[in-house]
Order: structure tokens, then sequence, then C-alpha cells
């Protein structure tokens, strides 16, 4: 786990490779400017925030369940999401012009779609989708950015899955979520750090599917720069997975074609030049 690297890293002083190698990680291939690219392990938030934050998500969901939140709620079926999975990522709505912000268990909440990131046993924080203008998406301040959406997803699987965003992640997972655990993020310049990264170590492949775009190209290439195990894939057609399904793409069949077509270097090299 990310706690593992860290206690191996600044308790048993070993360097970042023999941690990776104690964690059965696969470091030969990987250039020590690479691994540059992962930061340092992060925490969550005090736990003050993430109680308060809690709330703030409680309540949340319950408004975008009642006739207030009737038309986030169809904003996010319109993308492909199901009563079901909405529920179980516990989606909510805070209501108001899609400039303001809130204050909410005495904390600043922009309004619009909140999209709380559980993982590890606490909540690291909650990102808001804005209806309109950009940035598109803020979060309650406070929350700590450097989290991975989907990590619990992680545990016992073989795959994993990394998508731009976490609607493309939950749609992932709603589709093929017994072929891959998706994971995201949250934006193509993100990085993942040392915490997270752990958590990937018992994943034979790990797929990113980064929007068709220059800053997703980008950003893709800094995560296959991390293992070989890394591969990227990109949707038949459309800039994303929620495009790619809104078009009627199979994204199960497009995922099971893709774990059953060999990577080959020029992929990688292609990526990574």
């Amino acid at each position: 786990s990310g706690d593992a690297l860290d206690w191996l890293t600044n308790y048993r002083r070993l360097s970042f490779v023999e941690a990776l190698r104690v964690l059965g990680e696969r470091v030969e291939d990987i250039a020590p400017v690479e691994r540059k690219c992962l930061k340092s392990p992060s925490e969550p938030p005090e736990w003050d925030w993430q109680h308060r934050a809690e709330r703030i998500v409680s309540q949340a969901e319950e408004t975008l369940w009642s006739e207030v939140g009737e038309p986030a709620l169809n904003y996010l079926t319109g993308r492909g999401l199901t009563t079901r999975t909405i529920r179980a990522a516990r989606l909510g709505y805070v209501p108001g012009d899609f400039r303001s912000w809130r204050v909410l268990e005495g904390m600043d909440v922009p309004c619009g779609i909140t999209i709380p990131w559980f993982a590890a046993g606490a909540l690291w924080a909650v990102k808001v989708r804005r209806a309109y203008g950009t940035p598109k998406y803020q979060q309650i301040k406070g929350g700590n950015v450097d989290g991975l959406y989907g990590a619990d997803g992680l545990a016992d699987r073989e795959v994993a899955l990394f998508c731009e965003g976490e609607f493309d992640a939950l749609l992932a997972r709603q589709e093929a979520g017994n072929l891959v655990a998706p994971v995201t993020l949250s934006s193509a310049t993100a990085i993942l750090s040392s915490r997270w990264y752990a958590e990937l170590t018992h994943c034979h492949t790990v797929l990113v599917a980064y929007d068709r775009d220059a800053a997703g190209e980008k950003g893709a290439n800094r995560l296959l720069s991390l293992s070989p195990r890394f591969r990227p894939i990109q949707v038949p057609q459309g800039k994303d997975i929620t495009e790619f399904y809104l078009k009627g793409g199979d994204v199960y069949a497009w995922i099971e074609k893709e774990l059953a077509t060999p990577c080959s270097s020029n992929q990688r090299l292609k990526h990574l030049t």
C-alpha cells in the first residue's frame, strides 16, 4: 500500500527503487529521471475537515434526489450514468449560480455537482462540477488534490484503467468493472503520488485511456514513463470514454479487445517520443 512505501522509504531508509522491489515492482526499466514523475506520498486532510465535508456530501446527496436536484440528475444520466452508479458514487448537488459559492458547515463550497473522493478510509477531497464557465471543476477548500479517485477499487485487481476524469471512470466501472478497476487523477496535468503508485504494484497491466488531445497525450506519457506495465489505449471514436459511449460505443467490448491485444514496444514509443 501507499503506507507501506512510505514506511520503507522513511523508516527503513530504503531507496525508492529498493522499496518498490520489496513491494514486488519491476523497476529495471525505469530510469532515474522518469521516477521524478511521481509526487511524494500524500496524506488526507485533517479529521475535522473530513467530518464537516462528509456532512456536506450527505446534504448534497439528498438535494440531488429532490425536485431541486432534478436538472443535475438529468445531466448525470444524460452522460450515461445509471442511478445505481450515481448513488454508489455518492454524487450530490449544491444549488446556486454556476459562479457562486456557499458557506456550508463553515466551509466555502462551490455550487454544482459534488464528487466526493473517498479512499483508504478517508475523504480526501470533494470536487464540484460547475454547470458552465471555466474552470469547469473546483473543490471544497481544504481538500487534498493529490488523491486517486477510485483507489479502493484496486484491491485484489490485476488490471487498472486510468481515465482522465471522474465521470469517465464511473462510466468505465459501470460498463466494464469486472474487467478493470478504473481510477483517475482528475485531470491530464495531475501527477501520481508514490502513495497511490504503490497501490498499483500488484496490477500486471495498467491501461491509460486519456483524452484524444494534446493535454491527454502529455499526461498519458507521464504515466507510461513510470513502468512497462503501463500501456496506452484510445477509444475507437470520440474524444473520451463518455463521448464514445454516447455515440453508441461498447465500452466493455473495446476494453476486452484491448486486453486481448498485446502491446508492442512501438505503441509505447509512439507515445513517449
